[in-house]
């Protein structure tokens, strides 16, 4: 048994937790920076128009994401899942179907986005000066989309076999590497927002090196030669299956956030869409330590499943799920309070600030909850459950919010845009819970089957 095997299978939650999550919650940290840092600079140094137009813009980012989960997702949880069986002819296969097939659609993305921004921005509902600038933030971010969707993707493989502290290395240096040259893109050289996308596209490239050096060391589970870089479609419908759910959920992230984003056009004007933005940049950023719970979760769900050690999975689940709500418990609690401080970081206009404090409110009222939400969607993806973790996925963002978000406005107008999302969380967390609750019983029977079966 290898090492790493070895301490997925055995080692105790708490130990498991800092080894896998805690590398995992700041190497998400890192990923979210990249957008984060954009905006706060952005918003500082060019005007609260250029938030406006880097969220209208990351809308087509999430559909990228989209893309390099599909395929990065359902490898990772392959590969953690082989590792528990020792499947080597598995594991040798995964790198080359997640490189080219990312590589691919990324590609494609590319020329759309590249060739119409315009109208996909002025869908969105971008006006004026945010559609200026969200021209030109979108298009030379798009020309970064084949490195920022490869790079990410990579890395979910490197964590997929537990070495969480070398894919954290990877994306802290790309991280760093953006934060260094967006003042100096910005505003040393005065490209303003152009500036800031070219920092971006330049951290992505480092970050994907990064992954490439990692892999040719010799340090990982994967191989890396010649026959690598070839799609091996004995496992791509596994792959697909439960990469779907992931890849669903940046989809449908995007298709909600153009929802809010034409709502609030229609209902609110930009100061409402400014304010969104930074509320949306905020709930996306505090969604990170909860993935990168989930990230550390997966590969401890995946090997003990794959083992059959089904005590274990009810285990891994019930310890990290209790701390990922409290975390988002106190960064709930912060948000409640801190409103007016929080906003400030990406908007200069004080009268904006606290005329927004109530709806920044008011969209994260639920935050408290999204901790299991997460790590209920990542137990079902680990345990290949694809289903399960689609209905979730598709109950948050299409069975739920878009009722709720077309017929609330018409009663409650600005406000009922404000409040559509975290109504539509809520009846998505309740459906997660009985989800797990019943999963939890197939567990129970599963563990009782094995037993009565060692026994024989």
């Amino acid at each position: 048994m290898s090492e790493n095997r070895k301490a997925l299978l055995e080692l105790n939650m708490g130990k498991l937790f800092m080894k896998l999550a805690v590398p995992g919650i700041i190497g998400m940290l890192a990923v979210g920076l990249y957008n984060m840092v954009d905006a706060i600079f952005v918003g500082q140094f060019v005007s609260g128009a250029g938030v406006g137009a880097i969220t209208m813009a990351y809308n087509v980012v999430l559909v990228n994401q989209a893309i390099l989960t599909l395929f990065a997702t359902g490898a990772m949880s392959l590969l953690s899942r082989a590792i528990g069986e020792k499947d080597e002819e598995t594991i040798d296969k995964l790198f080359g179907n997640v490189f080219i097939g990312v590589a691919i659609l990324s590609v494609i993305l590319t020329l759309v986005v590249y060739n119409f921004a315009t109208p996909i921005l002025h869908f969105l509902g971008a006006r004026d000066d945010i559609l200026v600038l969200g021209e030109k933030y979108i298009k030379i971010i798009s020309l970064g989309f084949i490195v920022a969707g490869i790079g990410p993707a990579l890395n979910m493989l490197i964590r997929g076999e537990g070495k969480m502290k070398s894919a954290m290395t990877i994306v802290f240096v790309g991280m760093v590497i953006n934060i260094i040259l967006d003042p100096i893109f910005i505003k040393v050289f005065d490209m303003g927002i152009e500036g800031a996308a070219i920092a971006t596209v330049i951290s992505q490239i480092i970050y994907l090196i990064g992954d490439l050096i990692y892999f040719k060391s010799g340090r990982s589970v994967i191989k890396l030669r010649k026959k690598s870089f070839r799609l091996s479609m004995d496992i791509m419908p596994k792959i697909l299956s439960v990469g779907f759910s992931g890849m669903l959920m940046q989809f449908m992230s995007a298709i909600q956030l153009a929802i809010l984003l034409r709502l609030m056009s229609s209902y609110g004007g930009n100061d409402s869409i400014i304010v969104l933005s930074s509320a949306q940049r905020i709930m996306m950023f505090a969604f990170i330590p909860m993935w990168g719970i989930g990230q550390g979760l997966q590969p401890v769900l995946g090997a003990n499943y794959g083992a059959k050690q089904y005590a274990r999975v009810k285990e891994a689940f019930s310890s990290f799920t209790k701390i990922a709500t409290g975390i988002s418990g106190v960064l709930w609690l912060l948000f409640m309070l801190l409103p007016k401080f929080i906003l400030s970081w990406f908007i200069t206009d004080q009268a904006l600030v606290s005329s927004g404090a109530n709806s920044f409110r008011m969209f994260l009222s639920v935050f408290v909850l999204y901790g299991f939400m997460i790590t209920a969607i990542t137990f079902f993806q680990a345990l290949g459950k694809a289903g399960k973790a689609a209905l979730i996925v598709m109950g948050r963002q299409v069975l739920f919010f878009i009722p709720i978000s077309l017929i609330l406005p018409l009663f409650m107008k600005e406000t009922g845009v404000w409040l559509s999302l975290p109504i539509g969380d809520f009846l998505t967390i309740s459906l997660a819970g009985i989800f797990t609750i019943g999963e939890f019983g197939i567990l129970n029977r599963q563990i009782k089957g094995y037993k009565t079966e060692l026994a024989k």
